[in-house]
């Protein structure tokens, strides 16, 4: 068997551990004199800690307090020199992906008494070694009793007893697998306001199910308003690709997330966007280096409290473009019509340093937008021949007089790609 401690209590003063007082101090009043147990060694959340009683509580911190007063207000306080049984006060639950063996272990050196913890249903019965452990399959949990025999307790000192949990799993296995991350929010629906779509690198329509996320409803249709010689057009029967990504690099043809939004789905769209492309959480520069109308605290601070919600560090990338790079997981270029390609769109030297942040494991969130009223999208396509995903962006404008928002250029979808 290898051992791993996984829960600690450490001493009074904030940090954990187990207060006792003596007679008197644990009446009703004084109740808020908690014991406290946290997970400050178990960061990857093997085990779980749950009340069972009215003297264990647990708060959004993964902390369990015991208190062990008058909770009853009927005098079942602790006293001195007395002997108590608390059964059924938290439970151990295994969160983790394999059986493990549970032991708790308590040292009260500080005073002269007697703390420990036993199986409930079973007053005799102890913990404190490997011969009497608690097997735990995984999702299972062991309801926990707490025995004190509190001594001659000196009424007028706070008393520490610090109290060890630890799972053991089979030889060979270093460590019980990760729990299962979080899946990312579901949504019903995204709205993808004055969009393009995407296209294949020779300029075809995209119909790699392994490249597309996000298709319009088959009521969409793609037209061509402002005559632009790369416009790539759609049968009539064909949904059409509004959102694509292929490994780390990933394009949505409307900036989708801005404040102007009111569709709180699409923010959580581009959120589990970034979760999924880097498998968790990290720091994202939104672009505002490339003449970019939207800014982020102007523009997609809504974004950024999503993201931030999720434990997303969001700045906003003002200087030094390249530079930034180093310190960053993700990268967002998000374009206005055509304000991007309006400033000159990105420089050779820039580019290569995107395809050099992508080889080293960085991910590039790209926005385009609709051609109507001027567009980005080229520039954006220059990127993309430098980084050489399995798409672009269109020369197009996206409506659907169906499934559409206030209008039809406001595209409205849950033709999502859950595969």
């Amino acid at each position: 068997m290898r051992r791993r401690t996984l829960i600690t209590g450490a001493a009074a003063g904030g940090i954990g551990g187990i207060t006792l007082i003596g007679t008197g101090a644990f009446d009703t009043a004084s109740a808020e004199r908690t014991a406290t147990v946290n997970f400050a060694d178990d960061e990857d959340a093997y085990l779980g800690l749950v009340s069972k009683s009215a003297y264990a509580t647990t708060d959004g911190d993964g902390e369990l307090a015991l208190a062990f007063g008058d909770v009853s207000g009927v005098g079942d306080g602790i006293g001195r020199n007395s002997q108590f049984f608390f059964d059924e006060v938290f439970a151990i639950a295994n969160q983790g992906t394999e059986t493990v063996s549970i032991t708790a272990t308590s040292d009260t050196d500080s005073f002269d008494g007697e703390f420990r913890l036993y199986p409930t249903g079973d007053r005799d019965g102890v913990l404190d070694d490997p011969d009497n452990a608690v097997v735990l399959e995984t999702g299972d949990e062991q309801s926990v009793g707490t025995y004190v025999e509190t001594g001659d307790v000196d009424v007028t000192e706070d008393l520490d007893i610090d109290i060890t949990i630890e799972a053991a799993f089979e030889e060979g296995d270093d460590e019980p697998d990760d729990p299962a991350p979080e899946p990312p929010e579901t949504i019903d629906m995204a709205e993808f306001y004055s969009t393009s779509s995407l296209t294949d690198t020779d300029g075809n329509p995209l119909d790699d199910d392994s490249v597309v996320a996000v298709r319009a409803e088959p009521t969409a249709e793609n037209g061509n308003p402002e005559d632009d010689d790369g416009f790539v057009s759609y049968p009539d029967d064909a949904e059409i690709p509004l959102a694509a990504a292929d490994g780390s690099i990933v394009g949505f043809g409307s900036g989708l997330g801005p404040n102007a939004s009111g569709v709180d789905d699409n923010r959580t769209l581009i959120v589990n966007a970034w979760e999924v492309t880097l498998d968790g959480t990290g720091t994202v520069l939104y672009d505002e280096t490339h003449g970019q109308e939207r800014t982020l605290a102007g523009d997609f601070s809504d974004l950024e409290s999503v993201a931030e919600g999720r434990e997303f560090n969001v700045q906003a990338l003002e200087s030094d473009f390249v530079d930034s790079l180093d310190d960053a997981d993700a990268v967002m270029i998000a374009t206005t019509n055509g304000d991007v390609a309006d400033f000159g769109g990105f420089s050779d030297g820039e580019r290569s340093a995107l395809a050099d942040f992508v080889d080293d494991g960085g991910a590039v969130f790209l926005h385009g937008t609709a051609s109507y009223d001027g567009t980005s999208n080229g520039e954006l396509n220059e990127i993309l021949e430098e980084l050489d995903p399995a798409f672009r962006f269109n020369f197009d404008e996206v409506t659907d007089e169906e499934n559409s928002g206030f209008a039809p250029y406001v595209p409205q979808t849950s033709n999502f790609n859950d595969d």
